[in-house]
């Protein structure tokens, strides 16, 4: 709806009459469309439907106002999306009211406070909270549900202004933290977090948890999922983004916490349609401000950097930047050192075009080694050539540059080198063992688990699974002789593996798709069986397993 109407904005600046009559009409229709759907036949009804059509009625007539009415402030286009935000909150209201749901519309300005802004006003936190807590705890304390528009606020002079792109989230977030609220869940058309952009990952998974800094690197980076702005006023409370559309699912919780240390890589994200802008000179070496001069001509020119590299010996220093921007950026720059490029002290300004930034993140890579090196690793063999590197100190993320025409296969190469699609995958480095699943544990299968869990045996072998015909038995970290003892005994029991602590009941082919689930190491599936095993043989080759058989039956 919100680009509808900034469209619908640009029309009417543009004097496109028929276009700013059409969409108001199509507006019009889908608001009403709702409000008719979620309320009962009635005056209830019959006052929304006329709000709803008043205030797209105004919106039509401004098509036949004067050319000199029609140019919008950004004030004047702030109102116009408040407008939309408003009826939608006025609409979900009515429609708890209608299912005896006790709630009340609050207008966005007597809760949301800011700087008055327009278009991209920043929140004032303290009174905020003295206006959310004031209008908002009368109400929770009746058990009435407050249903309060997103993305408004509070302008300077009573009016009412946007906050950006966004803003939203922003706002839950804002009330989650000035009610003191133990989590905030965000509804999202995704079903979470994502270890990577599946449109060019496709095994891309959803991530349990992130820490608010990895959310806030991973936002900042290209994942849409919410803005880095939202995660400012979080605080204490957790927040959870989940589908809508499948509300049972857990998503993805953002908070303080930090999981996972074994596995310190989480993600990666990408910004594509980028350049890199570079000042190079010998007469850069050791003069003080160069640096502060660079970005200053890009601050004066409005261009955002999403990267900076600069070698030691201060010859050059580069910035990423958006490719559109390249020009103007360009142009500043030498306007910036028009001096020193006289007198050669700079060599002048390189512009590289048609890059993308990948960052791969995760709070865990602080102080654990071998994590550039995995990541560059799975570059060399495609021969993908890093343009550029960056890497703060506190090694949130590690940043570089790439052709953006090999970007996606550079995501899916770093995805899975790490294992990134699979549970307890992110670690530093590949493991040194090889993990070993079997299938089947009769007198054989038993024999082969001893000998493979026995300390003295196994070096470089770790036993992680045993399947038969009942179900499985799954250790990430490995079954011990103990669990392998335990295990024999009760297949002497004639009972399965499933019916054991921590057993699963499964078919074949469904315990192979369990297990490939997980990051296992060089996994090989031994069939020690005498059984016609040739489907799940098959899977397993499908599903990364290396095969070792004892059994003659699947080549025959």
């Amino acid at each position: 709806m919100t680009d509808a109407l900034l469209g619908l904005a640009a029309d009417l600046s543009r004097g496109d009459d028929a276009a700013v009559r059409r969409t108001a009409a199509d507006l019009r229709e889908r608001y009403e469309g709702s409000a008719r759907a979620v309320t009962a036949s009635g005056d209830a009804r019959r006052d929304l439907v006329a709000r709803v059509r008043n205030a797209f009625g105004e919106l039509e007539s401004l098509a036949s106002a004067p050319r000199m009415l029609r140019e919008l402030s950004p004030r004047s286009i702030d109102q116009l999306l408040a407008a939309g935000e408003d009826l939608a909150a006025r609409i979900f209201s009515a429609g708890l009211a209608a299912r005896a749901v006790r709630s009340e519309y609050v207008s966005a300005p007597d809760v949301i406070a800011t700087d008055g802004r327009p278009g991209q006003a920043s929140p004032d936190l303290a009174a905020t909270d003295r206006r959310a807590r004031t209008r908002l705890r009368p109400l929770l304390s009746k058990g009435t549900i407050p249903v309060v528009p997103g993305f408004l606020g509070a302008g300077s002079e009573g009016g009412v202004v946007t906050l950006g792109r966004g803003g939203s989230d922003l706002t839950a977030t804002l009330l989650g933290r000035s009610l003191a609220a133990h989590s905030v869940v965000l509804w999202k058309d995704v079903p979470g977090f994502l270890t990577a952009d599946p449109r060019v990952v496709p095994d891309a998974r959803v991530i349990p948890q992130l820490n608010v800094r990895e959310a806030a690197e991973l936002a900042y980076y290209g994942a849409k999922v919410l803005h880095p702005r939202a995660l400012i006023p979080a605080g204490r409370a957790r927040i959870f983004v989940r589908p809508f559309d499948r509300p049972e699912e857990a998503g993805t919780e953002i908070s303080s916490r930090r999981t996972l240390e074994r596995y310190p890589v989480k993600a990666l994200s990408a910004i594509s349609g980028q350049a890199l802008v570079t000042v190079t000179g010998n007469g850069m070496l050791g003069v003080p401000g160069i640096a502060a001069r660079t970005f200053g001509a890009l601050h004066h020119e409005g261009i955002s950097v999403s990267l900076i590299s600069q070698a030691s010996s201060e010859h050059s220093i580069c910035a990423g930047i958006p490719e559109a921007q390249a020009d103007a950026a360009r142009k500043s720059l030498l306007e910036a050192f028009r001096e020193e490029v006289s007198r050669r002290e700079v060599d002048g300004v390189e512009v590289l075009r048609g890059l993308a930034t990948i960052s791969v993140v995760g709070l865990g890579m602080a102080g654990t080694p071998g994590i550039a090196a995995r990541v560059f690793n799975a570059l060399a063999p495609a021969k993908i050539n890093v343009v550029a590197i960056a890497q703060g100190s506190s090694e949130l993320n590690i940043s570089f540059v790439v052709e953006a025409v090999r970007s996606g296969e550079a995501q899916r190469r770093i995805h899975d080198a790490f294992q990134l699609s699979k549970i307890g995958g992110g670690r530093a480095s590949a493991s040194e063992h090889t993990d070993i699943v079997l299938l089947g544990f009769g007198q054989v299968g038993r024999t082969l688990a001893g000998l493979i869990a026995s300390p003295s045996r196994r070096p470089r072998l770790r036993l992680v699974g045993v399947v038969d015909r009942g179900g499985y038995v799954f250790r990430p970290a490995g079954l011990s002789s103990r669990d392998v003892r335990d295990l024999a005994a009760s297949k002497t029991r004639a009972r399965s593996v499933a019916e054991t602590p921590r057993g699963v009941a499964a078919g074949d082919r469904e315990a192979i798709e369990a297990l490939a689930e997980h990051a296992l190491s060089r996994p090989i599936l031994v069939d020690v069986t005498a059984a016609k095993t040739g489907s799940v043989l098959a899977q397993a080759v499908a599903s990364g397993f290396d095969l070792v058989l004892a059994n003659k039956r699947p080549l025959s």
